[in-house]
């Protein structure tokens, strides 16, 4: 898609979208993929609209959930032997479609996002960056080598490879991302998803952890424009980092991160290291970030009932202290049991919890995609949590017309369904036990109570950037303190004044 391309007013129509000519759907009738991915598009489309029909998938009523993505995401590669797989997005977004979801949704593909959309946060010096290496001028040209290190890229792990195709893929994320987020302004929509997004770990002017361009910060940034509180929720198994540091001076973006937090297996921290419970945002009193963070460290292993447990109670109390007018839940998927990076035993349902949980507050929501280093695995959460926006039961067995079936075949694949135990091939020693959590939700309804009440500030409706409204705040908040402490010093001086003028009168005369 050209890139000076408009963000699409209106959904594309279920039976052209781009999304679904990728696909090619299959036939009810057929045994396997192989027999009818040659069939017309009228019979493939039968086969959709059955499977949706047969199972009850259709819009829900009294709210809308739209869905954005666009196909040339799943176009990248990390390389071999990177544990980022964007085919993994490929595989989500051919189960959604084989179990028919498309016909609950509004289907959107984004254009991908322009440069001076991404320089709302990030600095242009570092897009510049982004939009000019590839791995052939990487080597050719000393003076964008030495920028490598500066902006977070290179180093003994690598995690942030440059690859053919970078700023392609940063720009399609992130334009999803904000589109998503444009829609829930306009009230096109109650529930916006994109699975592509998520990249949590990017800072203002450096690539971290996987992450080149932070979509989170973008969108979140795009909903403040009109939202007065938006609460960002990571279910990620690391911490939050780089959204937390984007908003830790501004009192109308709350961020609360569940994630591992210590050794890693090899006896190091876990990455990136941060995320203690005691780090609650800005130390110095003034700041108006102070107490607008909250994070929940976890250890290895927590499983199902655990972990729904902790979401509840303290999301819920997050919910009720902060009284937010939009979410952002960033759904990564390597908090699954079995996952490659991963140290927790979740299974998709309680995965699926968080998003049922946020959905129940009836608050407009943006969900996001994030980490996930098993594929199989992550489409089935994914494909699990887009039904459960739609208000929609998928049965187990997965559709036989499904491309890549292979993928998840066999015992150690989860047996061709959606819903297997994730700890049929590795469940990690749970370390948490029911008198830490207890304990660590203690500390944070702690943490809560210092919070100030829910923050209100009149909207914004001009475009403004959050750094801009801030500037503004903090000018009307240095033009009343020095009105302020003008008025007392007038009072002081009329004071003293009086007593000159009193001395040896009735006050004064009462302590001698």
């Amino acid at each position: 898609m050209a890139p000076n391309m408009r963000f699409m007013p209106g959904p594309t129509n279920g039976r052209s979208n781009q999304i679904v000519q990728d696909w090619e759907p299959q036939e009810p009738w057929a045994v396997d993929y192989g027999d009818f991915k040659n069939m017309d598009a009228d019979a493939k489309e039968a086969v959709i609209q059955r499977e949706a029909d047969e199972n009850g998938i259709e819009k829900p009523k009294g709210y809308t959930v739209s869905f954005h993505y666009n196909a040339e995401v799943e176009y990248h590669h990390f390389g071999s032997s990177h544990p980022m797989k964007p085919w993994r997005l490929t595989l989500a977004k051919q189960l959604i479609l084989a179990y028919g979801l498309e016909y609950a949704m509004d289907l959107y593909q984004p254009r991908p996002a322009t440069f001076d959309e991404l320089a709302i946060f990030h600095d242009r010096q570092y897009l510049g960056f982004l939009q000019s290496i590839t791995p052939q001028n990487l080597d050719s040209d000393p003076e964008k080598a030495k920028y490598l290190e500066l902006f977070g890229f290179g180093g003994e792990s690598n995690d942030c490879p440059v690859f053919d195709g970078l700023w392609n893929y940063v720009s399609l994320y992130s334009g999803a991302s904000v589109h998503a987020a444009h829609n829930l302004l306009n009230h096109q929509s109650d529930i916006a998803i994109n699975w592509s997004g998520g990249l949590h770990h990017a800072k203002k002017n450096a690539a971290s952890g996987f992450c080149y361009v932070n979509d989170i910060v973008l969108a979140i940034q795009h909903l403040l424009t009109q939202n007065q509180r938006v609460l960002y929720v990571d279910v990620d198994v690391h911490h939050g980092d780089g959204v937390e540091q984007a908003f830790e001076s501004t009192d109308r973006v709350f961020t609360l991160s569940y994630h591992k937090y210590g050794l890693d297996k090899w006896g190091a921290g876990f990455f990136p290291g941060t995320g203690n419970i005691n780090e609650v945002g800005p130390t110095d009193p003034s700041n108006r970030g102070k107490g607008h963070t909250l994070n929940i460290p976890l250890e290895d292993g927590i499983d199902d009932e655990q972990y729904k447990w902790l979401f509840k109670t303290v999301t819920g109390a997050v919910i009720s202290k902060y009284q937010p007018t939009a979410i952002v839940l960033q759904c990564g998927a390597d908090s699954l049991g079995g996952d490659r990076l991963g140290r927790f035993n979740l299974n998709i349902k309680a995965h699926g919890f968080c998003v049922e949980h946020v959905k129940s507050f009836n608050i407009p929501l943006l969900l996001i995609g994030g980490g996930g280093y098993t594929p199989r695995n992550v489409a089935r959460t994914w494909c699990h949590e887009t039904a459960v926006c739609t208000g929609s039961e998928l049965h187990n067995n997965l559709p036989m017309h499904l491309p890549y079936l292979q993928a998840f075949d066999g015992t150690e694949n989860g047996g061709g369904m959606l819903y297997p135990n994730l700890h049929n091939t590795k469940r990690h020693d749970n370390q948490n036990t029911r008198e830490k959590l207890q304990k660590l939700v203690a500390h944070a309804m702690e943490n809560l109570r210092y919070l100030e009440g829910a923050p209100s500030v009149v909207v914004n409706n001009h475009g403004l950037t959050e750094e801009q409204i801030m500037r503004i705040r903090e000018k009307v908040d240095r033009e009343m303190r020095e009105e302020a402490e003008d008025k007392e010093s007038r009072e002081s001086e009329q004071g003293r004044r009086r007593r000159e003028r009193n001395t040896g009168g009735r006050g004064e005369h009462r302590f001698r």
